[in-house]
């Protein structure tokens, strides 16, 4: 489960900080209460250990700049999302800002756009509120101007997550 768009990350942005800046923590956003967002410890540890090496090994590739590598690791990422401790929050946009990296460095410009609004789409948590999303693809998409609309909204869902 994820935000259907941006919009809906925006507001649910905007309600983590209403809620984390009450002194009532008692009514949580409904985000954060679904079930479909909540994971077992087994998964969780799996996930942990599973995504630990996947970050590792997708960083490793990006500085050795094989993009195949770390496409792949990204989105093998993506895909065992549903193991991590915070579903489809900021591991979700780390890796899809990765995949994108790998698919601009490999040429392919489309997919890079359709991944920079796929890590947009995204619940916030401690981490993503606190230090933003991965900004990295949207800088290097900014020089691409097919991209300039993607940019544009990814800056605004980027301004709300940290305010």
């Amino acid at each position: 489960m994820q935000p259907k768009d941006v919009k809906e990350a925006i507001s649910a942005a905007r309600q983590f900080h209403i809620w984390m800046q009450s002194h009532d923590h008692s009514q949580a956003p409904d985000f954060i209460d679904d079930p479909r967002l909540q994971v077992g410890q087994a998964h969780m540890l799996v996930g942990v250990m599973l995504h630990s090496i996947l970050s590792l090994a997708g960083s490793l590739s990006q500085k050795l700049r094989l993009w195949t590598a770390a496409g792949l690791f990204a989105r093998i990422r993506i895909r065992t999302d549903g193991l991590s401790y915070e579903p489809r929050q900021c591991g979700y946009n780390a890796a899809f800002t990765r995949l994108g990296i790998a698919e601009l460095k490999r040429g392919n410009t489309a997919a890079a756009i359709h991944c920079l609004g796929e890590s947009a789409k995204v619940w916030p948590c401690p981490h993503n509120t606190s230090f933003g999303l991965r900004t990295r693809l949207a800088r290097e998409l900014s020089e691409v101007p097919q991209a300039s609309a993607a940019v544009n909204e990814y800056w605004q869902v980027v301004r709300e997550f940290k305010a």
